[in-house]
């Protein structure tokens, strides 16, 4: 998988947690739980992160939070910058970056 195409993957991934995140607003839900951001498009491991989590990690448009052991799915394309026990915060390089970035909801 080159790395626009993890970088594809990843978006439809965010791009159902950011509805996830809005629903979780509106109906007073934290922590939240969240579908894994992995490049993997078969994966639905659930990550549980409370909204001010989410929303640190989503300030970054290059970042994703993936479900530990899940880094290494596209690791051409990603660096690890954090790690919980519940979570690992990605973040896309190269051209898997500058996709992520273009396909960021929370920048258009």
């Amino acid at each position: 998988m080159n790395a626009e195409q993890v970088a594809r993957n990843d978006a439809l991934f965010r791009d159902a947690n950011e509805r996830i995140h809005d629903a979780a607003i509106e109906y007073d839900v934290d922590p939240v739980p969240f579908i894994c951001e992995c490049a993997e498009p078969t994966c639905h491991e659930v990550i549980a992160l409370t909204l001010a989590e989410y929303d640190r990690v989503r300030a970054t448009p290059t970042r994703f939070v993936i479900a530990p052991g899940h880094e290494g799915v596209a690791p051409h394309a990603v660096e690890v910058v954090e790690r919980t026990q519940v979570y690992f915060v990605v973040e896309k390089v190269g051209r898997a970056a500058e996709v992520a970035a273009e396909l960021d909801p929370r920048s258009a």
